[in-house]
């Protein structure tokens, strides 16, 4: 049986089906079904193929199955806008009259597919020429694959460097984005010359990379040329007005040493109406600051009425390491409260030799399961544990 979607004219009745395929058919019809939905016209639905190709992948990383070079071959050859070889499409079972042909869609959602790919070098050759595609979301893609494909390499800085020239704004801010997630400080003074072209949300991002820039590598504020550093402080300070920008702007603030803006900061704490993680998140840049108004608030957030604020603030105690408020913590973590599990992590973003033994005890005989798998991982993994999966993704 041809395993098709284009007789369900339903755009999300063709997505439902697709999902429920993808859990019920074998490999081999699984592989089929996606190669020949590669140019839906329904955006979630080629999301969801270009996911299921990385799951059949093994996402890069997993042990070779059977067809992944077939897989691979017939991507690469969709990315670059050729037709697959007769002998892949027979041994994946694709009718050739069934090829996608000239299609951007297709193209797109192969590139993406390609950040699967198990042989990257290769992958990459084929990925590379796309960086100069005319359309500005293939060239999207493409980079992001690339960074998938080849993270942290000469070859990646030398593609960044050329996408922070990129005549697609949002090119531009992934592209810097990509240069904070390795730490490269060389290309700052190209952050800047995007920045100088780029108006409104874009220049905005771009300010806030060059923040995370700073927290992320050997760059300090003072290597910053004076005038754009006053400029981005100035930025960020109107951004604090902007709530969906709020938070990345304190930190930018921070990041920037901007003791000019403590009065900005302050005020964000006392605002009636701004979300208490908000505020939260200011008194740490205040404390980061070296502001008293920080520990101040911080005291006031570590016993509100609200769960979110307390949680928030235990963690901002233990990556600050602030030793006034240790033993909270150590309270915190050996209680039933709620906040347990939060401020085990805290302790372990704290770190040291108490920290080690207080985590010792909660992994050995704490009441909560939960708590004492956090603390045992934590021991074994490492302090400074996050319990999210970072497995960052760049979404256009």
């Amino acid at each position: 049986m041809l395993q098709t979607l284009a007789d369900i004219p339903n755009s999300r009745a063709r997505q439902q089906e697709l999902q429920y395929r993808l859990q019920h058919l074998e490999r081999e019809a699984i592989i089929q079904l996606l190669c020949l939905a590669l140019d839906d016209p329904y955006p979630p639905l080629r999301h969801d193929v270009a996911e299921g190709f990385q799951v059949l992948l093994g996402r890069g990383e997993g042990p070779a199955q059977p067809l992944d070079d077939e897989i691979t071959g017939y991507l690469e050859a969709i990315a670059i806008n050729q037709r697959p070889e007769h002998e892949i499409t027979r041994k994946l079972n694709v009718p050739r009259e069934l090829l996608p042909e000239d299609s951007l869609r297709a193209r797109i959602t192969a590139c993406v597919a390609l950040e699967a790919s198990p042989n990257p070098k290769q992958t990459v050759e084929v990925i590379r020429p796309l960086l100069h595609e005319e359309s500005a979301d293939l060239r999207y893609q493409a980079l992001i694959a690339m960074n998938r494909l080849v993270p942290n390499t000469q070859l990646l800085h030398d593609v960044v460097v050329d996408a922070l020239d990129d005549g697609d704004p949002e090119i531009v801010v992934v592209a810097t984005q990509i240069a904070v997630m390795h730490g490269w400080a060389d290309l700052v003074s190209r952050f800047l010359h995007a920045r100088a072209r780029l108006r409104g949300e874009d220049r905005t991002q771009i300010t806030f990379s060059v923040g995370e820039l700073i927290d992320n590598s050997e760059l300090t504020p003072s290597d910053l040329p004076a005038e754009a550093r006053g400029d981005m402080i100035a930025e960020c300070v109107d951004a604090l007005r902007h709530e969906p920008h709020t938070a990345a702007a304190i930190k930018t603030l921070a990041n920037l040493e901007a003791r000019e803006a403590i009065g900005e900061l302050v005020q964000v704490t006392k605002r009636w109406f701004a979300h208490p993680i908000l505020k939260v998140e200011a008194a740490a840049a205040l404390v980061d600051l070296d502001n008293p108004a920080g520990e101040k608030y911080l005291e006031k957030a570590l016993h509100s009425r609200r769960k979110d604020s307390r949680g928030y603030a235990l963690r901002v105690v233990g990556e600050r390491k602030l030793s006034r408020y240790f033993s909270h913590l150590v309270d915190v973590a050996t209680s039933n409260d709620y906040h347990a599990d939060t401020a085990a992590l805290a302790l372990a973003d704290y770190g040291g030799d108490e920290a080690r033994a207080i985590l010792n005890e909660l992994g050995d005989s704490h009441p909560n399961t939960e708590v004492r798998r956090l603390a045992t991982r934590a021991l074994t993994k490492g302090l400074a544990l996050d319990p999210r999966s970072f497995d960052a993704t760049l979404d256009r």
